[in-house]
């Protein structure tokens, strides 16, 4: 698993568990379903955020790190967007690797 995809999967669950949960993998508006694709969504706009403000601070500095930072928040952003349109193919033990720290 590539660093940006162990990070988009992290920024994911960090909002999943975040949100609320009626306890049904797929019934009901708080269903496990609902609340994963919810978790999605809130991650691309996090990232969005991220890199708008990296995007400023590169304007005020010209620090090269600033600029790897976007480019891997891009890349990151890339791999949410796949992950919601299910293009993202990882196995079960790369899932479980995002969990292990």
């Amino acid at each position: 698993m590539s660093p940006h995809q162990k990070a988009a999967y992290e920024i994911i669950h960090e909002y999943y568990f975040m949100l609320p949960n009626n306890g049904s993998l797929n019934h009901g508006l708080l269903s496990c379903n609902k609340r994963y694709k919810e978790a999605v969504q809130c991650a691309l706009v996090g990232i969005k955020r991220l890199i708008l403000t990296l995007e400023f601070m590169s304007i005020e500095s010209n620090d090269p790190a600033i600029m790897d930072r976007i480019n891997f928040y891009d890349e990151v952003q890339s791999e949410v967007y796949k992950i919601k349109d299910g293009d993202s193919k990882l196995s079960w033990d790369d899932l479980i690797e995002v969990f292990k720290k």
